[in-house]
């Protein structure tokens, strides 16, 4: 596969492309192939992020690929609920770490409960491992590394079109190597808000909690994540040291 990169820019932490693909005769061939056997009709993929300048550098590449169709842009959970609904047929969603209003946990919750159809690709960065190891765990068909979006996502989504998940081989060295996570799921969900940015009143507004609750649940996080501060939480849990 030749690649071609018309412009590469950098935001918020990820690397985006706009991209040209052309792609070789045989990955072609079986993707080709693969759709006729199956006699599917080609799946939609909705590109979701809180930033749309991502959702397009990562639909740029997604256009380009001849066995999918790309699909609208999602940028909260009703545009993304929006984009599902109106499409009944075999549908990839390639997610970010958050949506504008909601965390990434959240956000396959949802789509494991209302739309258990649609597949679904994670894309982070490396430094993110913490939402690398929920997508995993709530069910995420795909893994995509930020850094190697231009020769991973396009095989990724080739393999959901056969049906089979794939996973980065790091990701998988790296989980087999880790002991069992210390976290609760209120915990999970309580640190992925905190990394949005909210405040102890957005948080429990957002769970239905009072502010003491979040209080008592932070502090049992920070001697976990042995920190003291909001900061090195956030840090701590962002690249997934703990």
């Amino acid at each position: 596969m030749r690649l071609h990169a018309d412009f590469l820019f950098d935001f918020i932490g990820f690397r985006c492309l706009s991209v040209a693909i052309q792609m070789s005769d045989p990955y072609r061939n079986v993707l080709k192939t693969l759709m006729s056997d199956t006699d599917q009709t080609p799946p939609d993929v909705i590109v979701a992020d809180r930033q749309l300048i991502v959702c397009q550098g990562l639909g740029s590449l997604v256009a380009q690929i001849p066995e999918v169709r790309l699909g609208p842009f999602a940028t909260d959970m009703a545009s993304l609920r929006k984009a599902l609904s109106e499409r009944p047929g075999p549908v990839i969603v390639v997610l970010g770490v958050r949506l504008a209003d909601a965390d990434l946990a959240r956000a396959l919750d949802m789509l494991r409960r209302d739309y258990a159809r649609a597949m679904v690709v994670v894309v982070a960065e490396e430094s993110e491992f913490a939402f690398i190891r929920s997508a995993i765990k709530a069910g995420a068909h795909g893994i995509c590394m930020m850094d190697q979006i231009l020769t991973s996502l396009p095989r990724i989504l080739g393999h959901l079109i056969e049906g089979h998940s794939i996973l980065p081989i790091e990701v998988l060295k790296r989980l087999s190597g880790e002991q069992t996570d210390v976290l609760t799921r209120r915990e999970h969900e309580i640190l992925g808000l905190l990394v949005d940015g909210l405040t102890n009143f957005q948080i429990s507004a957002r769970l239905g909690l009072s502010e003491n609750t979040i209080k008592y649940y932070l502090k049992a996080i920070y001697q976990k994540l042995d920190v003291n501060s909001r900061g090195g939480a956030i840090a701590k849990y962002v690249a997934g040291t703990y």
